[in-house]
């Protein structure tokens, strides 16, 4: 029987609900989420359709080509239009996204409730908000709510911010995100450490919850490295001649902790190789005060802010550190972790969010507690003491992404998810009939 074939022997009919996805909309964890999850249904057998927003417009040039990278396999592209704001209102700021998000996704919802009554999908399944609209649609509709609906909130950042403005305007949101996962059949939790955020923020009952890594391509990352693209970033920041290389990678804001990491070095550096190097990738509005804290505490010589970088020259650099810092004060399941991993690096990471699913003290690297400067640096002093150990540790990385967190895992667990759901709806439909003949 085909992986992904349902009770009737037929493949499984997928309508994923989704705003982005790579190469469409950029480069993000949920965008590279949603592009993997449906490549890799597809490959296993599923016949999807993905409803998205249209091509950002930044990307035009390169619509067509993104557009067949996506498409490849699916059976469907449906796009909904997501911005409704004025050109002076940022689409994805606070504001806009309060105005165009739950707009779109009842629109989405509509669309999909539509082809879904006509018999069109096995299984619904919802990414983010994308759950609000149609989560409204079939909690009145008898006839949708026999069709499995699955739910991913993802990260739900919007639950863990500590800037008490961000959590004020982002109120609208928590009350979109608890009520359509409310209304799914299975809310997906996205690692085993997370799952009763769930029930707490969301109010979903525990039951309902179910554990599915967000996972990672190991083919593909791998694939980008380049061995004269690696030649060019050594010697563009001589690295050579360091002797120790620290990496860093996410958007530059505070919550990403990267001020805590430099207090945190400052302490160490004593203690640290004269010709250490952090390099730090990625761009956002915290650069220049980094930069300004960098040469406060006299280490500025010492670190690279590196801007952003594509997919190759990411990559490749990754095999060139020798110790990942992800030193976050929240997080979802965290993307960065799991690259560095796969490059086989030892790491020190945040205790937030997923990540303690991933990075074992001792095993792989050390955990820290978020915002916790002395923490962080007592952790990094016990791993450059350990630096013998590193390259075990970088194994133990690889071996923990490969048996929990590659994409052909993840998307057989999703397809086993949908099969399990699909056979509850035959046995309660049987169920009713036999009530029914003995009436």
């Amino acid at each position: 029987m085909n992986v992904a074939s349902s009770l009737n022997g037929q493949p499984i009919r997928v309508a994923m609900l989704a705003r982005v996805v790579f190469p469409l909309h950029g480069y993000g964890g949920i965008e590279r989420h949603v592009f993997h999850l449906v490549t890799h249904l597809t490959r296993l057998g599923a016949v999807v359709t993905l409803y998205v927003q249209p091509a950002d417009p930044g990307r035009q040039t390169a619509d067509d080509e993104a557009t067949r990278a996506v498409t490849q396999g699916l059976h469907g592209l449906i796009q909904v239009r997501y911005d409704h704001t004025s050109p002076w209102l940022p689409p994805n700021g606070i504001v806009g996204r309060q105005i165009n998000y739950p707009w779109y996704s009842w629109q989405l919802g509509r669309a999909a409730a539509r082809a879904a009554r006509r018999g069109a999908y096995d299984v619904v399944h919802s990414q983010g908000l994308c759950a609000t609209g149609y989560g409204f649609i079939r909690a009145r509709d008898p006839l949708l709510r026999t069709l499995p609906f699955v739910a991913n909130p993802h990260g739900m950042e919007e639950f863990r911010t500590p800037d008490r403005r961000k959590w004020l305007a982002y109120a609208p949101f928590r009350t979109l995100y608890a009520y359509g996962h409310r209304q799914a059949d299975r809310a997906i939790a996205t690692d085993a450490c997370t799952r009763d955020d769930l029930p707490r923020y969301l109010g979903v009952d525990p039951h309902r919850v179910t554990v599915i890594p967000s996972a990672i391509d190991v083919d593909e990352c791998l694939g980008y490295v380049n061995s004269d693209v690696r030649a060019h970033l050594r010697e563009r920041w001589n690295l050579d001649a360091a002797d120790l290389i620290l990496l860093s990678v996410g958007r530059l804001e505070r919550n990403k902790g990267f001020h805590v990491l430099i207090a945190a070095l400052a302490r160490l550096r004593a203690e640290l190789p004269p010709r250490w190097r952090w390099l730090l990738v990625g761009t956002g509005k915290e650069r220049a005060a980094l930069e300004r804290q960098a040469r406060q505490a006299g280490i500025a010589g010492h670190i690279v802010f590196v801007g952003r970088l594509d997919d190759t020259a990411l990559h490749s650099l990754y095999e060139e550190a020798d110790l990942v810092i992800h030193p976050t004060l929240y997080e979802g399941s965290s993307l960065v972790t799991l690259e560095g991993m796969i490059h086989r690096k030892p790491l020190i990471a945040s205790a937030s969010g997923g990540i303690p699913d991933k990075v074992f003290d001792g095993r792989n690297g050390y955990l820290v507690r978020p915002g916790d400067v002395e923490d962080l640096a007592a952790k990094l002093r016990l791993a450059l003491l350990a630096r013998p150990l590193w390259p075990a540790w970088g194994e133990e990385s690889a071996r923990v992404v490969h048996s929990t967190f590659a994409w052909p895992v993840v998307a057989r667990q999703t397809l086993e998810l949908y099969q399990e759901l699909l056979a509850s709806r035959v046995a309660r439909a049987r169920s009713a009939s036999d009530r029914g003949v003995e009436r």
